[in-house]
C-alpha cells in the first residue's frame, strides 16, 4: 500500500481534531502518519491532544505513542524518530509545536515539508480539524482514483455537512469577473442567492456521478500526489486564511496537474468549527479579503478596471457592516473596528499583518461614527 502522510492544523479546536483523529484511525488501512501541527493555541489543545493519547476519552484500549517537537526542532540534524518508528502505524503520531499563530498556508506547510523530508511519504492528505471521515474506505478510494491517472496531482472526496447534504463548495471553477462579483459578495451571498453564475462556479450541473476534473477542489480534505505538491512549492505563504485552494488550483493547472473529484470517497465538514465558536466573523471576512487581493493581483488576469469594481463592491460590502454595527450595537454579528481594516486594506493602505494604518477615508468614517 501506498504510504500516506496526513496533517491536520490546528488552532484552538482541541476537541475537533480529536474528534478527527478518531475518525481516522477507524480507517480500513493503517499505512499513514498523522501530524498534528498546533499553531499557537491558548486553549489547552496540546495538554488536551496529550491526554487523548494516553487514552482519555478514546475508543478502544490502543493508546498513542506521541512524538512531540517545536518547529524549530524539525529541521535539526540528527532528530531521532526511533522512539516513533518502534510503534505500529495507526499506534502512533506526531506533534509539531509552532511558537506563533502562522495561519492555514505556513501552518500546514511546516507538516507538509516535515513530511516530505522526515517521512517520505507517496501522498499529502491535508485535512481540516474539523472533518470527520465516517467512510471507513475513504482513503483507498482517493489512491485508486489517484492511480488512475499519472497526471491528477490532486484528488477530494465528496464533502457533507452534518445534515448530509453535499456541500457544493467541494467543487469550484477558478473564478472570472463575475464569479468575484455574485458569488464572493453581499450580491450573491446576501441579495441573489444561488444565481445563474453562482450556479455555475459551483457546478450545478455535476451530478456526482464519475470522477471529475475541476479547477478548485476543497482545501478541507485534498489528497496530494508528492511528485505534484512538492513541484508546485506546496501552499502560497502570502496568505494567511483562505483563498489558498484557488491558488493551489492555479499552481497545479499552470503546472499541467489535474484536480480531481472522487464522488465515491465521502466526509463530512462540519465548516469553520473555530471561527464560529469564536465569533470571528469580520476577523475572518479581514483575512479573506486580503488574501482574495493577494490572489487578484498575482494569480488572474483581472484588468486595472475590474478590480476597481471588485473593491468597490467589497468596500460597499463592508460599509454596510459598519453602519450594522452602527444600528444594532452588541447585537451585531460585525466587528467594527476589523470591517474598518477591511476598508483601509482595500483603499491600498495594508501596513502589517495585524494592524493595517488608517487611512484619510478611514478617518472620516471614524469622526463620523463618534469613536
Amino acid at each position: 500500500m501506498p504510504h500516506v502522510a496526513i496533517v491536520i492544523l490546528n488552532w484552538n479546536g482541541w476537541a475537533d481534531t480529536i474528534q478527527c483523529i478518531e475518525s481516522i484511525r477507524r480507517l480500513s488501512t493503517s499505512n499513514y502518519d498523522i501530524i498534528v501541527v498546533d499553531n499557537n493555541s491558548s486553549d489547552s489543545s496540546i495538554e488536551n491532544i496529550r491526554r487523548y493519547c494516553e487514552g482519555a476519552g478514546m475508543s478502544g484500549n490502543t493508546p498513542i505513542h506521541l512524538f512531540e517537537v517545536f518547529e524549530d526542532e524539525i529541521n535539526r540534524a540528527g532528530l531521532d524518530l526511533s522512539s516513533y518508528y518502534g510503534e505500529e502505524p495507526g499506534r502512533r503520531m506526531i506533534l509539531i509545536k509552532n511558537h506563533d499563530n502562522y495561519g492555514y498556508a505556513r501552518g500546514n506547510n511546516i507538516g507538509i515539508r516535515f513530511a516530505l523530508n522526515a517521512l517520505k511519504p507517496d501522498y499529502i492528505l491535508v485535512l481540516n480539524n474539523d472533518v470527520i471521515i465516517e467512510d471507513t474506505e475513504m482513503l483507498n478510494k482517493l489512491l485508486d482514483t489517484m492511480n488512475k491517472d499519472g497526471r491528477i496531482g490532486a484528488v477530494s472526496p465528496i464533502l457533507r455537512s452534518t445534515n448530509g447534504e453535499v456541500q457544493r463548495a467541494c467543487t469550484r471553477n477558478l473564478p472570472d469577473f463575475l464569479d468575484f462579483i455574485f458569488v464572493y459578495t453581499f450580491i450573491g451571498q446576501r441579495l441573489i442567492k444561488e444565481n445563474r453564475i453562482w450556479k455555475r462556479h459551483f457546478n450545478y450541473d455535476y451530478p456526482f456521478d464519475r470522477p471529475a476534473e475541476f479547477g478548485v477542489l476543497a482545501g478541507s480534505c485534498i489528497l496530494f500526489r508528492r511528485q505534484a505538491i512538492t513541484e508546485i512549492g506546496l501552499f502560497d505563504e502570502n496568505t494567511f486564511l483562505y483563498w489558498e485552494e484557488f491558488i493551489i488550483g492555479c499552481k497545479l493547472a499552470t503546472r499541467g496537474w489535474k484536480s480531481v473529484l472522487c464522488p465515491d470517497a465521502e466526509a463530512i465538514h462540519k465548516g469553520e468549527s473555530c471561527i464560529k465558536n469564536l465569533n470571528l466573523k469580520s476577523w475572518a471576512r479581514y483575512w479573506s479579503i486580503k488574501s482574495e487581493l493577494y490572489y487578484l493581483k498575482n494569480y488572474t488576469l483581472q484588468n486595472q478596471f475590474k478590480t476597481v469594481v471588485i473593491k468597490a463592491v467589497l468596500f460597499l460590502e463592508s460599509t454596510l457592516a459598519i453602519i450594522d454595527t452602527i444600528l444594532k450595537g452588541e447585537r451585531s454579528k460585525f466587528d467594527r473596528g476589523y470591517e474598518l481594516k477591511i476598508i483601509s486594506t482595500l483603499c491600498g493602505n495594508t501596513g502589517n499583518n495585524n494592524a493595517p494604518q488608517p487611512n484619510p477615508l478611514t478617518t472620516l468614517i471614524l469622526d463620523f461614527d463618534g469613536v
